[in-house]
């Protein structure tokens, strides 16, 4: 079918882009409808993101991990088998992305530091520690959980993910996603106060 032929998201017989759902518009893309993509990334490039900022804490690689989401989803768009929700599904590639970047940058800061501390013994010198950002305490005390009370806490206030929804991106039984939510925030509360601005159970629908 050639692009005459071939109706696009905004053709009248289509309805506006907010009518279609997030399964209809990847079918589009994957028959050859390239403006597909564009909708589906302004539906979550800015989601992804905060996302994305919130397991790296880095906006810079918050944003490689966002386009690399986006490359995965063209590469693989053909092989979803409609199993989890689209968002779902973008969501677990999102998050798969931050997890190995985030170890790669682990690992990184690791031969840094063994670098580093091999230098400080060679030359004796003395190096004044680089300035750094101060986040937020909140920010700062999710930033300590561990890996999954950490991602379960993010996905769940992450624009009111539900707790359901957190559970498939996460693929484990919503309990899981209680129990481990329920955990961290027993930690939140001992890390920042009783007094403190630490949130609530989240939607759990």
């Amino acid at each position: 079918m050639n692009d005459q032929a071939r109706p696009h998201l905004g053709a009248p017989d289509s309805g506006d882009d907010g009518s279609l759902s997030d399964e209809r518009i990847l079918a589009r893309f994957v028959s050859g409808d390239d403006e597909a993509l564009g909708v589906l990334a302004r539906r979550y490039e800015g989601l992804l993101l905060g996302l994305c900022t919130g397991m790296l804490g880095d906006r810079a690689l918050a944003m490689e991990a966002v386009q690399e989401t986006w490359l995965r989803v063209i590469r693989h768009s053909r092989t979803y088998d409609g199993r989890a929700s689209v968002k779902t599904w973008i969501y677990q590639i999102a998050m798969n992305r931050c997890r190995d970047l985030g170890r790669s940058r682990t690992a990184s800061k690791n031969r840094e530091r063994v670098h580093h501390d091999r230098l400080q013994d060679a030359k004796k010198a003395y190096v004044i520690p680089a300035a750094s950002a101060i986040d937020p305490k909140l920010e700062a005390a999710v930033g300590a959980l561990e890996e999954h009370q950490r991602e379960t806490v993010i996905l769940c206030y992450h624009r009111g993910l539900t707790h359901r929804q957190a559970a498939e991106v996460l693929g484990v039984p919503m309990g899981t996603i209680k129990s481990r939510l329920n955990k961290a925030l027993e930690k939140l509360r001992e890390s920042l106060g009783a007094q403190s601005a630490v949130p609530g159970r989240g939607v759990e629908a």
